[in-house]
């Protein structure tokens, strides 16, 4: 009887630590749970499909955003969104990771307060936010910043939702120049610079 106590005393010890050591944890969906924020197009269509692509990011602090990991593969957690009905929505599958791998905010304690920005982008640009915002062509987009109280990371818990998440869209893509286009415009430059040279003495 003794043992079974030490043995039951030093699980709830090593539990304990766990969720000391934890950080805060949040589900990526943005359709229940009080939160409906659907994502938009630059035209107002809502997202759908793998051609578009969403990810959390969170800090302590408002300047230090980071990705949201998952919590013990510690790999970005980035989904396509929903499609037909549910389009401009996300939910995260757990797609190749453990149902418990929920994505977490790393600078924050669990139950802590972190702020929060949704991302989203045309994958067809980039696979990350951050490729297409390199572009510098549009295809992209963020919510608000909003400030929200995480969960714990265990086999037990469920994510915190993605409370005060807002709808927002992504920029108007502007397509790239074409060579051809770029020869032209070369062309005429060339030709109004030689118009405007004086004649030789």
């Amino acid at each position: 009887m003794k043992t079974i106590l030490i043995f039951g005393y030093s699980g709830l010890g090593l539990v304990s630590a766990c969720v000391v050591q934890a950080q805060s944890s949040f589900g990526l969906r943005n359709g229940d749970r009080g939160v409906n924020a659907p994502v938009f197009d630059a035209q107002g269509a809502p997202l759908a499909g793998g051609n578009f692509l969403v990810e959390l990011w969170g800090g302590a602090t408002s300047d230090s955003l980071a990705p949201a990991l998952a919590y013990y593969s510690r790999q970005r957690v980035i989904i396509p969104f929903l499609t037909d009905t549910s389009a401009g929505y996300f939910r995260d599958s757990y797609a190749g990771r453990d149902g418990a791998d929920h994505p977490t905010i790393l600078s924050v304690p669990t139950f802590g307060w972190a702020w929060l920005q949704v991302r989203a982008w045309d994958a067809q640009l980039g696979a990350t936010y951050e490729d297409v915002l390199a572009r510098g062509l549009g295809g992209y987009g963020e919510s608000a910043l909003f400030y929200a109280q995480g969960g714990a990371v265990d086999l037990l818990s469920i994510p915190a939702p993605l409370t005060g998440l807002q709808s927002f869209s992504l920029r108007a893509v502007v397509p790239e120049p074409s060579t051809w286009a770029l020869l032209a415009l070369g062309g005429a430059a060339l030709g109004w610079g030689a118009r405007r040279r004086p004649p030789p003495p």
